[in-house]
């Protein structure tokens, strides 16, 4: 094959092909972005049974969820071991969360002592 048959990687026409194809490039990225966004089930709006009242992040990856399914609510802790309820409450929570608290629960004070000793009972028995 000759040099001449060759198109010259300057000329305006082949230009255009490469920026165009870079455009249609970045403009497929873009689209999957938006449409992966769209579509994760974590942030659409609860219009099931079941909501989360409130979250409380203990740390990057420990939090602790308030969770309402129909009447009843739950106290769900979330760890990178897995999901685990803590305690059913007896009667619900009706106060709203406190802004700038992080999520402010307002759970009954009997329950503390029971989650303080979980947490120490979990610390003695790992090694």
């Amino acid at each position: 094959m000759s040099s001449s048959a060759l198109p010259d990687p300057l000329s305006l026409s082949e230009l255009l092909r490469v920026a165009g194809g870079l455009i249609a490039v970045v403009a497929l990225f873009l689209a999957a972005i938006w449409l992966l966004k769209r579509l994760q089930p974590g942030q659409r709006a609860a219009a099931g049974p079941i909501r989360v009242l409130s979250t409380l992040h203990l740390s990057p990856r420990d939090r602790l969820l308030l969770v309402q399914v129909g009447t009843q609510q739950l106290l769900l802790g979330s760890s990178a071991q897995g999901l685990h309820c803590l305690h059913v409450l007896p009667e619900p929570v009706t106060a709203p969360p406190a802004a700038g608290t992080g999520g402010g629960l307002m759970l009954p004070a009997g329950f503390a002592q029971w989650l303080q000793r979980a947490v120490e009972q979990r610390n003695r028995s790992t090694p």
